[in-house]
């Protein structure tokens, strides 16, 4: 079956999701930019620090067109230098699957993601990957429909990753893998089902993916000494209704001694005639703002939106522990938000072969340089 035939089912099956369904899925995950002083994204993403490597049973992916071009690489690892259009880092998404009590759910599940300007290069448990263009965006652009294929030299809209896993079961325990990383046990600690698949012999708490992109983040950024300025970005090609609303932002400092002050921004909205203008102007802080109750507080304050957004408690825990070096402890001053649901189901379409209640839960974090 054709990609095309087989994504269309899956959409045919998840409109479904409107009735009442008994199984319920949740999903988690970060996107991190990095923005210099005057907002410029920072590029190079796919060059990460070494606690951020994943178990090696984690599988790789790396698209045949740049696996021939080692200087366009995009997998990720402290030892390369970092490809510049890799602008965003899509973080450890997990997907949970939570069927009804005392009833045992039997029913195969097919799930396919795609990242809409960028590529999925880690998963598990094992699944195909692939990346392609999407033609009805170039046609629309070129009459003659000259770029059929991606050659990996650029990363762009046009690209688009894909992930499928198919005939995936689930299970009250599965044999995990083994391993003392502490960024994939954290989401373990979830009161869910494993998911098993029988085509790989490989199970786990959960479905985790991740990939490299080329996009901007949600919120553009101009930082000064006494002010960081929030603005909607330039383009909003992704915005399909009239307006979106951001409805949690904070900004952060991690000292070097790990103490934290940080604020949170009222919500704010934004609407594709306000390209470019101006939202909010968050300040920095003083000295007294610093407090030993800092990283306890900001994670409350993370946790409580986390949990108003449909997670569960021991969802939220599990993200915030998966993260905890990365928000909490690496100095530096930064952005969180919370991601709204029309931004992620753009540009990370999730499909799923069997009626369900989604929740779909994305932290955007932006570094500040």
């Amino acid at each position: 079956m054709g990609n095309s035939i087989w994504f269309g089912a899956l959409f045919l099956a998840v409109l479904g999701t409107g009735q009442a369904a008994d199984l319920v899925i949740h999903e988690w995950g970060t996107i991190t930019t990095i923005h210099g002083e005057d907002g410029t994204p920072v590029g190079g993403l796919n060059n990460i620090d070494p606690d951020d490597v994943l178990p090696d049973f984690v599988h790789r992916y790396e698209p045949e067109t740049t696996r021939q071009k080692p200087e366009r690489t995009l997998g990720k690892s402290p030892k390369i230098p970092g490809r510049p259009d890799v602008t965003m880092r899509l973080e450890t998404p997990v997907i949970y699957f939570h069927p009804p009590p005392n009833k045992a759910f039997t029913d195969p599940i097919d799930v396919a993601v795609r990242f809409r300007g960028g590529v999925i290069n880690e998963f598990y448990p094992a699944a195909a990957a692939s990346v392609a263009l999407d033609r009805r965006r170039i046609q629309s652009k070129y009459a003659d429909g000259v770029i059929t294929a991606w050659n990996g030299d650029v990363l762009n809209n046009y690209v688009v990753g894909s992930l499928q896993w198919k005939g995936l079961r689930l299970h009250d325990t599965v044999v995990a893998p083994l391993t003392h990383s502490d960024i994939w046990l954290a989401p373990r600690e979830v009161n869910s089902v494993s998911v098993f698949s029988p085509e790989a012999g490989e199970g786990e708490q959960y479905l985790f993916y991740r990939g490299v992109a080329h996009l901007d983040s949600l919120l553009a950024t101009s930082t000064s000494r006494g002010s960081v300025e929030l603005s909607t970005p330039a383009h909003l090609t992704w915005l399909e209704s009239a307006a979106v609303v951001i409805p949690n932002i904070w900004l952060a400092d991690v000292r070097s001694d790990g103490v934290i002050a940080f604020r949170a921004s009222p919500a704010v909205t934004l609407k594709k005639e306000n390209e470019g203008k101006r939202l909010a102007t968050v300040k920095r802080f003083s000295r007294s703002e610093y407090t030993a109750e800092g990283a306890g507080q900001l994670r409350a304050a993370l946790k409580k939106a986390l949990i108003a957004q449909g997670l569960y408690a021991d969802e939220a825990e599990a993200m915030l522990n998966t993260w905890k070096a990365s928000y909490f402890e690496k100095p530096g001053l930064r952005v969180f938000y919370i991601v709204p649901r029309a931004w992620t189901d753009y540009f990370l379409p999730l499909e799923f072969s069997v009626p369900a209640r989604v929740t779909r839960v994305i932290v955007g974090r932006i570094d500040l340089r």
